[in-house]
């Protein structure tokens, strides 16, 4: 039996939220689900042997339709990033699957994340 380890509320996000991870902007990718102690995403790479940066970074989140919602230097740490076996495009492309924890938000951030999720996302029903 698979027993929910998170302590925060999940919840799935709409089809136009996306997170640019901040690294030089090479990993952009939908949200699959965001908490407000971090989010999941799915991105395109090409096939890469070592993913894991777990280093400090920062990501944007945004939805893809104009004058929506854009927040911007969240600060956060990688989790896990793993590749998804059961998508393979090609033998050119991967998608890969990147879980972030947020590190500490200014109350700004903190009050914009807890709009996004009150207007941009769907209660995750376990």
């Amino acid at each position: 039996m698979n027993t929910e380890q998170r302590k925060t509320k999940r919840f799935l996000t709409l089809d136009n939220a996306f997170v640019a991870l901040r690294s030089g902007f090479k990993k952009v990718g939908r949200i699959n689900d965001i908490s407000i102690k971090g989010l999941s995403f799915s991105y395109l790479s090409e096939p890469i042997e070592s993913v894991v940066d777990s280093g400090s970074s920062q990501v944007d989140i945004f939805l893809s339709e104009e004058n929506g919602f854009y927040l911007s230097h969240v600060p956060c740490k990688v989790v896990s990033e793993i590749p998804e076996p059961t998508f393979k495009e090609s033998d050119i492309l991967m998608r890969y699957q990147c879980s972030l924890h947020f590190g500490k938000l200014t109350t700004n951030q903190l009050e914009q994340l807890e709009f996004f999720i009150k207007n941009y996302t769907i209660e995750l029903s376990l």
